[in-house]
């Protein structure tokens, strides 16, 4: 989306401080904005927002409550964050003074995504194999990631060079792969 098309969006939204875009389910920042006098990490700050989105989706469905329609509100000292999800490829961050009146918010981020929802491109991230996203995914969270690699190949026992090319592993060292990076990090399950 071009810079001038997520600012038409915002346009006469003064209390926005800043919006940042999400693709799903990779937590990568597809566009941003914010104001002149903010600096915030953009890639970051787009990644952990993903997270929570994703975070947040499990523990709703662990308490059957899940909904398309749900957003996280957070509140800090000088912010009043909210995420919601556009659609199953997108998810908004607005970022508010924390002064803003929690209605007005509301408001204007549903004004918001009605705007951006339209402008965003139809995106089949799905496509890439499992592997290749739950390799990315230990790489982002690996608390060594400088040699996970490595940890990876020992534990699985396939060559490194292959695992650099996973969209070329057979099923049976996909499923070996995932089943390391969960070992690594600890988790049941990997939410990719």
């Amino acid at each position: 989306m071009a810079e001038a098309g997520l600012q038409a969006a915002i346009g006469d939204i003064p209390a926005v401080r800043g919006v940042f875009i999400t693709a799903m389910p990779d937590c990568l920042l597809y566009d941003m904005w914010m104001r002149p006098n903010e600096a915030w990490g953009a890639e970051d700050t787009a990644t952990y927002f993903g997270d929570l989105i994703r975070a947040n989706r499990s523990a709703l469905k662990s308490l059957g409550s899940w909904s398309s329609e749900m957003q996280v509100t957070i509140e800090s000292s000088d912010l009043l964050i909210i995420l919601k999800e556009i659609n199953e490829h997108f998810v908004v961050g607005v970022l508010f003074g924390v002064q803003t009146p929690l209605g007005m918010v509301r408001l204007n981020v549903k004004k918001l995504v009605q705007r951006i929802a339209p402008i965003l491109p139809s995106l089949n991230v799905e496509d890439r194999p499992r592997v290749v996203r739950a390799l990315e995914f230990l790489e982002r969270y690996a608390p060594d990631p400088h040699a996970v690699m490595m940890r990876v190949s020992l534990q699985t026992g396939i060559p490194q060079d292959q695992i650099q090319n996973a969209e070329a592993l057979s099923a049976e060292d996909a499923e070996a792969i995932e089943e390391a990076v969960k070992n690594i990090l600890g988790l049941d399950h990997l939410s990719i």
